[in-house]
């Protein structure tokens, strides 16, 4: 998978992807089913997990410039993985939302920039080697698949009880991983810039393609928050829940694997038409249709190509519109405004309207959210 020269550099890197995004696999999914047995409504939830997008539209810039500041970025990797872990602990012992909500808060301020710390790292430690920056990213994947399917089989063991403890566990095996993760120093530029960060911002291909995002991950909101409750309220288990989840991370998987570097052969317009066209059928599938068996699972398939694929694509375009020096911000920028405005304004909105018009129509609205995601992208090409 890796060469002899890599792999000191890449497996710590992996290892680290696999163990945090199996924290997202069992908090992502499930947690909202924690939240809802412990008497939680269905805003107060929307709210709870809208804090963890909402802090990145301004924490990873902070942990940016710390960096930079720093110049040390595996340090301040772990200091964020273990402000995390440490934030997470008190959730096994409360259940009011006030509480819940601060202990969020904390937590949130460390976990939003962990995976722009990570993926900044890891493109600058493979750049001078022959391994694609999916290589590094299937990882995660890997741990998600994982953790998605062995939390919906504890779950249907001993219930939700257990998904506060699973996460501690993940966290506390991340933190003992980034100590393997080889040091990045970053380099010094003495040459005076002849652009800015801002400037290269303001370009028009630049504004598109954040806008874009933006609506991308709006669209992913209530997937993200409730597709679980969706499904258990349909009568799905948590084993068969787990499994559904793990299926469309598995067609992600091969995809990081093998097509890292095919997608460059592709025109960007038309992966990420491809991208919204499934988003509109698969959102409005899983509201509509979520009891037909095999039309569920057509629709986790579809979740190869409306998130990895375009977080691929995303990955290449801030590659290729933000140069070295800017690399970090860009990436920050793209998990600020995309990631963070854009899911958490789609977690907060979906919150409200679960609890006034029912989960199909939701997942109707998200739909129509990559419809004009799609309009826009394609009447910018025709100008």
């Amino acid at each position: 998978m890796f060469s002899d020269n890599a792999r000191p550099v890449a497996w710590p890197l992996f290892f680290f992807y696999f163990f945090f995004c199996a924290l997202v696999g069992v908090m992502m999914p499930y947690i909202s089913l924690y939240y809802k047995s412990i008497g939680l409504t269905a805003s107060e939830i929307g709210r709870l997990m809208s804090t963890f997008t909402l802090s990145g539209i301004l924490i990873p810039h902070f942990w940016g410039w710390l960096t930079a500041k720093v110049g040390l970025p595996k340090r301040i990797l772990q200091i964020g993985i273990l402000g995390c872990f440490i934030a997470v602990i008190p959730f096994n012992w409360n259940d009011q939302f006030e509480t819940l909500w601060l202990l969020t808060c904390t937590m949130a301020l460390f976990y939003s920039a962990l995976i722009p710390m990570t993926d900044s790292l890891a493109v600058r430690s493979i750049r001078h080697l022959d391994v694609p920056y999916t290589r590094l990213r299937v990882g995660g994947s890997m741990g998600y698949v994982f953790a998605v399917t062995g939390a919906g089989f504890l779950i249907g063991q001993f219930g939700v009880v257990i998904v506060i403890p699973t996460m501690c566990v993940f966290l506390a095996l991340a933190v003992v991983t980034s100590f393997f993760i080889k040091e990045q120093a970053y380099e010094v530029h003495t040459q005076k810039a002849t652009t800015s960060f801002l400037a290269l911002v303001r370009t028009p291909e630049s504004m598109l393609f954040f806008g874009l995002a933006f609506l991308a991950f709006m669209s992913h909101a209530p997937f993200n928050v409730f597709f679980a409750v969706h499904l258990s309220n349909l009568g799905y288990s948590g084993q068969y829940i787990g499994l559904l989840m793990a299926l469309g991370v598995v067609i992600e998987i091969v995809l990081f694997l093998f097509f890292g570097n095919t997608i460059k052969r592709f025109d960007v317009v038309h992966i990420i038409v491809l991208c919204f066209v499934c988003g509109m059928v698969r959102w409005f599938l899983v509201g509509w249709f979520a009891s037909v068996v095999w039309v569920l699972i057509f629709t986790q398939l579809l979740h190869s190509i409306t998130f990895a694929l375009f977080h691929m694509v995303s990955i290449e375009q801030i590659r290729r519109l933000f140069p070295e020096r800017f690399a970090g911000q860009g990436q920050a920028m793209y998990s600020a405004f995309a990631i963070g405005l854009g899911g958490g304004l789609g977690m907060v909105i979906a919150g409200y309207l679960w609890e006034w018009i029912g989960g199909a129509w939701v997942f109707t609205l998200a739909s129509c959210v990559s419809a004009l995601a799609l309009s826009i992208l394609l009447i910018s090409q025709r100008r």
